[in-house]
């Protein structure tokens, strides 16, 4: 998570797990940082739309069971992510998004690959057996490279093993690490949030325009404009069914 954004919200329940369980911590987002300009409750008041431009590049894989799939997510692991196109970072250890369908999992995967196939990492972890949005922070020592694309994918494992409909239970997304121009940085660490924010969107930073917005959400339960945001974002990208399901208020924390 970029620490500019990150700073302003501390979340409680953050799940730490080894490669078999999974125990609830809490974790205090750092504010070394960034220090809060502004007052939330008035963000909706005062905020401008956010304005998200997708990059040009696009990407060999999919969000869906590794294969491009329309209509309805909702019964479907899916990566929140834009379909057929990069998404982007700025943080070392990237925060990933994935709607889990109501399941009956005993443990899940996730492994970071390198474009040439190389696994950089995997670890097994207890998933919620609730429909939700699930959030998994990568570990700091991952060690991403800039410009460098890398594949991630997070696989539920039940005692259904039906070729039929193992690909429901799996989802793959791409990712590269950049970095922003340093007048861009310095506009993160000093506008007010919403403004920190937009400018990450109006980037093309995917992954830490949502997890910003996530954050924004989990302080501010009651602001159906960061709300509509969030919906409105995860429809301009195609994820129109799974938009108003609920985020899970814990964070999978991997080391």
């Amino acid at each position: 998570m970029l620490k500019a954004i990150a700073s302003i919200v501390s979340i409680t329940s953050i799940i730490l797990l080894n490669p078999t369980n999974i125990s609830a911590q809490t974790q205090d987002f750092n504010a070394n940082s960034y220090q809060k300009n502004t007052n939330n409750s008035l963000i909706a008041q005062t905020m401008p739309r956010l304005r998200f431009k997708l990059p040009d590049r696009g990407v060999p894989g999919a969000r869906i069971g590794g294969a491009t799939r329309s209509g309805d997510k909702s019964t479907v692991v899916t990566a929140i992510i834009p379909p057929e196109k990069l998404a982007l970072t700025i943080d070392d250890s990237p925060t990933i998004f994935v709607y889990l369908p109501k399941n009956d999992a005993f443990e899940a995967n996730i492994k970071v690959v390198e474009e040439n196939g190389k696994e950089i990492y995997t670890k097994n972890f207890t998933p919620p057996n609730e429909a939700g949005v699930l959030r998994v922070k990568l570990p700091a020592n991952i060690n991403l490279e800039e410009k460098k694309l890398y594949k991630w994918e997070i696989q539920l494992i039940s005692e259904d093993d039906n070729p039929l409909t193992a690909f429901k239970l799996r989802t793959v997304g791409w990712l590269e690490k950049v970095s922003l121009p340093e007048e861009m940085q310095q506009e993160i660490t000093t506008d007010k949030e919403w403004d920190s924010l937009n400018t990450l969107a109006e980037a093309g930073i995917w992954y830490d325009t949502l997890e910003g917005l996530a954050l924004l959400r989990a302080e501010n339960p009651q602001d159906n404009q960061i709300k509509k945001e969030w919906v409105e974002l995860l429809n301009s990208v195609g994820l129109d069914s799974i938009a108003e399901i609920s985020i899970f208020p814990e964070v999978v924390q991997i080391n």
